[in-house]
Formats: C-alpha cells, sequence, structure tokens
C-alpha cells in the first residue's frame, strides 16, 4: 500500500505501479511451483481419505466376523418358569430333550446373631476361626470341613459388631453385614455360599472376650441357624441328581440350566435349529461383504466411462487385492466335508457380491445344522488327548504334537513347553500358555507319551486372520498411509518454502523498481532542468 501511494504521488518517475508489477512478477514464477506441489497434497489427501474409508470398511466386517463367531446352530428353550437355558458352547449342543424335574432348591446358610441395640456395640477382643463344611443331619450335628483351610480373624479388644461383619465380609465364601431388625435392636447376618458342603462354623479361641465368645457354634449351629445349607435335588430324565448351585452347566452338554423354583411338573430343554437368529446374522454378513465390494468398486474406479468418476484409490492394487483375498477365503470348502456358503443357500455371483437364499438357507440348516459349524467355529481334533478350549484367532490350519514323560509327567506342544498336574483320577491335565494352541487345556491318560492335535480354521476364523493382516500396523495399509502422512508432510514444508521465497521475491522486485523510480525521476528532473533552461535561452534571444 506504502508503494502504491508512492507511485500515485511520485509523477515523475514511470509511472508504473511498481507494487503490483512485483505481484505479477513474483506470481509468475511461483505460482507454476505452487500448484504442483498443491497437486501433489490433493492427491495424497485423496488417497488418503480413499484409505481411511478402506481401513473403516474392513473394521466393520471384522466386527461382523464377531458376531457370527458366537452364532449357535442351535437355539435352546424350556417349557417351565421354573428352568431357564442357555446356550455356553455351540458346537456341544445336541439335538436331544432334556426332562429336568426340580425336586428342591440349592440355598445358602444364613446365620443370624441378634440381641444387639446398636451397630457400634462392643463385642471385643479375641481370635475367631471360621470352617467352611458340611453340618450333618444328626443329633448332635457333626461338622466335617471341606478341603478350604480354616480361615482365622484375630479382633482387638475394642471391636464392634460393624467391626465383625466388616472383618467376616472379607473372606471366601462369607458374606456379612449388620441388619435393622426394626424392632430397635440389630442383627448380625452371615451367608455362606450355596450348596451343603459350603455351610460354616464359627470356633472362638480360649481366653476371648464374652461378646466374642457369643459367636462359637462349633458344636452345632443351633437357634443361630435362621437356614441350613443345601444342595440342588433335580431328575434329568428321571435320573436323579444333586449340585451346590442353582446354576448348572455339566448335566445338558454346551447348555447351562438355572433353577428358579421347584416343579410340579418336569420341564422340557429343546435344541432345535437356529434358523431365525442364523439368518439374521447370514443377512448382516451378506450386506456388509457386498458393501465392501461397492465400495472398493467406488474407490478404485478409473473414470473411463463418461458416466463415471474416477475413485479416491483409482486402480489401486492393494484396495482391489483386499476384496480378492476376502472372495478367495469366502469361496473355499471348511470342516471335514469342505461346507461352501453355496450349501447354506448363499451363492457368489460372477462380480463377487453374495445373494441369501432364505428358504434353502432356512431347509439347509433344519437339515444339517452342523453345515454352519463349519463355518463359524473353528474344527479341534485330538487322539489319545480330551481337548478343552479354543486356541487365539489368526492360528492356521495344523496339526500339533504332546509329547510327555510318563514317569515326570513333563510334556511339551510341538517343543513349547506345557504345565499340568495329576488329577484324582490319575489323569493329566495339562494348560497351554503359550504358543499358537494357547488357551487349550489338555487331559491325557497317565501312561500316554505322544498325543495329536489337528485344528481347521473356520471360514470366520479366517477371515479375521485374514483382515487383521490388512489392518495390523505393519501391513500394507499402515505402511501406505504413513508414506503418504510423510509425503504431505514433505510437500507442506515446499508449500511454506515457497511462501518465503514469494516473499522474498516480491521484496526484491520492490526494492530494484523502487530503486529504478529513483533514477527515472532524478533523469527526468533533470530533463526538466535542461528543457527550461533551454526555453529560457530562446526567449533571451
Amino acid at each position: 500500500m506504502q508503494n502504491d501511494i508512492l507511485t500515485s504521488l511520485n509523477r515523475g518517475g514511470t509511472g508504473i505501479n511498481i507494487s503490483e508489477l512485483s505481484e505479477q512478477l513474483t506470481e509468475a514464477e511461483i505460482a507454476p511451483r505452487r500448484s504442483l506441489v498443491t497437486e501433489r497434497i490433493d492427491r495424497a489427501e485423496l488417497r488418503l481419505s480413499g484409505y481411511e474409508r478402506l481401513r473403516g470398511q474392513a473394521e466393520q466386517v471384522s466386527e461382523a466376523l464377531g458376531l457370527m463367531r458366537g452364532l449357535a446352530p442351535f437355539a435352546v428353550r424350556s417349557d417351565g418358569a421354573a428352568v431357564a437355558a442357555t446356550v455356553t458352547d455351540p458346537g456341544a449342543v445336541e439335538r436331544q430333550a432334556a426332562r429336568i424335574d426340580v425336586a428342591e432348591l440349592a440355598a445358602a446358610q444364613v446365620l443370624s446373631f441378634d440381641g444387639y441395640t446398636d451397630p457400634a456395640q462392643l463385642v471385643g477382643g479375641g481370635t475367631l476361626s471360621v470352617e467352611v463344611g458340611r453340618w450333618s443331619e444328626d443329633a448332635p450335628p457333626v461338622f466335617t470341613p471341606g478341603a478350604q483351610p480354616a480361615q482365622t480373624i484375630t479382633f482387638a479388644p475394642d471391636s464392634t459388631l460393624e467391626d465383625m461383619a466388616t472383618a467376616l465380609g472379607a473372606l471366601d465364601g462369607v458374606s456379612a453385614r449388620v441388619i435393622d431388625l426394626g424392632d430397635g435392636s440389630y442383627a448380625l447376618g452371615v451367608i455362606s455360599e450355596t450348596g451343603a458342603g459350603n455351610a460354616l462354623r464359627f470356633g472362638v479361641a480360649p481366653g476371648a472376650d464374652p461378646g466374642l465368645a457369643a459367636f462359637d457354634f462349633s458344636a452345632g449351629p443351633g437357634a443361630v441357624e435362621a437356614q441350613a445349607a443345601r444342595d440342588a435335588r433335580l431328575r434329568l430324565n428321571g435320573i436323579e441328581v444333586t449340585r451346590p448351585d442353582n446354576r448348572i452347566d455339566d448335566l445338558v452338554p454346551g447348555v447351562s440350566l438355572t433353577l428358579t423354583a421347584t416343579t410340579l411338573a418336569p420341564a422340557t430343554v429343546t435344541a432345535t435349529p437356529n434358523t431365525e437368529g442364523a439368518l439374521e446374522v447370514m443377512q448382516g454378513f451378506v450386506e456388509i461383504v457386498n458393501a465392501t465390494g461397492r465400495l472398493v468398486g467406488t474407490l478404485t474406479a478409473r473414470g473411463f466411462a463418461a458416466e463415471t468418476e474416477a475413485g479416491d484409490l483409482a486402480g489401486d492394487t492393494l484396495a482391489s487385492g483386499m476384496m480378492t483375498g476376502i472372495a478367495n477365503i469366502l469361496g473355499r470348502g471348511f470342516g471335514a466335508a469342505g461346507a461352501h456358503l453355496a450349501d447354506l443357500g448363499i451363492p457368489t455371483a460372477r462380480d463377487g457380491t453374495l445373494t441369501l437364499d432364505e428358504a434353502r438357507f432356512t431347509a439347509a440348516l433344519e437339515a444339517d445344522p452342523a453345515l454352519l459349524d463349519a463355518l463359524v467355529r473353528d474344527g479341534i481334533t485330538g487322539r489319545d488327548v480330551v481337548i478343552e478350549g479354543v486356541p487365539p484367532a489368526g492360528v492356521e490350519a495344523g496339526r500339533f504334537t504332546l509329547s510327555r514323560d510318563p514317569a515326570t509327567g513333563a510334556a511339551t506342544l510341538d517343543g513349547v513347553p506345557v504345565f499340568g498336574a495329576q488329577q484324582q483320577d490319575g489323569d493329566w491335565l495339562y494348560s497351554v500358555t503359550s504358543g499358537p494352541m494357547q488357551g487349550l487345556r489338555l487331559t491325557v491318560a497317565p501312561g500316554t507319551e505322544r498325543a495329536e492335535i489337528g485344528y481347521a480354521p473356520s471360514m470366520v476364523s479366517s477371515l479375521q486372520t485374514y483382515l487383521a493382516g490388512v489392518l495390523a500396523p505393519e501391513g500394507a495399509l499402515a505402511t501406505r498411509e504413513r508414506a503418504l502422512d510423510a509425503s504431505v508432510g514433505v510437500e507442506t514444508a515446499a508449500l511454506d518454502a515457497l511462501d518465503r521465497r514469494s516473499e522474498e521475491l516480491r521484496t526484491r522486485y520492490l526494492g530494484r523498481f523502487t530503486e529504478m523510480e529513483r533514477i527515472v525521476t532524478q533523469l527526468n528532473s533533470t530533463g526538466d532542468y535542461l528543457t527550461n533552461l533551454i526555453d529560457a535561452w530562446n526567449s533571451d534571444n
């Protein structure tokens, strides 16, 4: 602005707007370079945006696969309100009805120590021992301690009823609190865990204060027992069984039973093909796979046709390769029978899209629910070994050998040490804490020297493993994103450098043109002087 004013005021110079000229010359030199750098930044940011959309879609597919992993081929229901049934191990559920007749629910032992006027009433000091075990129905009753060792609490002389409740509540298998009975008095309520074998016995060591000694019922619970501990008693298909809890996980394979009341008539627990739940989950899976294919097509479109635009990742082999990898897995057969998606009424079209024929899907699942297992659950088999648990996602198919020394029990699984202990029945139980089979529990007979484990990942596991590689921090997608981020950083620095160069050029041009104006002004002034001088001479003559 200052130079504009000077130019307009200085009528003795060239008359050129040197500020505007400086800007034009500077822009003529800098603009082409800036345009090239900006174009490179725009291209990189477009590709980054495309990769971000691709990553988000892959993450959504992974989430959908997580839902499919928990899909059960069977739906379990109970026709009695007293017995609830839920699936805990979908692969273990059997297509067989079970009749459950509940005679008695499991209960915890409830102890009530009353006669107190204040929660802060002094109890006194001494040593209290708490044992967990079983009281007999003899007169007098006999206590049989369980496997858990006795727990001991030492109370200070100024201990109160509240202190006692806090200390007892901190013990394993015990809960306790002070209860306001509503008539101006208080009681200490103590509850064990459910089951006849979880009853409590309190013993007070000699020398304790009388207030603490009142809690001793080592000879029998007597009047302090408001409710005796007992097991649940029920019949499974007419066979009498007892359990210490009202939640029972080991009677019906793959099913957890929750007992809420006794029954007048047996409740029937049945397993039927989970067609409705499976159909809903598979519809979501088909939709998200097709959505992924459409997104990849949009991102990688080259824009050759007049009606299409080039995508953010036009011609990108990484994006198209991800979809090819997914399609290759979807086209495989899984399980011992080589089950395909098409066997469940989910064929693949030539363009890679999936379609779900609901009628075929339902009919196939009702005829053979195991078809779904091969697609959503990993297959794991063993020879001379009983296997519990599943390995982590990402393990490739293969066979693994358990080698052990029958004399010492020391064992390895494909060279990886496993840790075990001998059980009461003589078998050895090993836990696999590292290696590809991490998470498995293996049971073998004491004389076993060698056992074989076979593992075949499902379609879901195979897809999860593939996508985990795509999304990995060191994967190709992350590598390209980092390279593009670095490129944007470099080009942004180049833009900053161009801005500095532009300012330097403009300043230089202004300086030179200003000097030029000074010289021209000086020359013009000298010319005017000479002209006036000659004019004066001519007048005189």
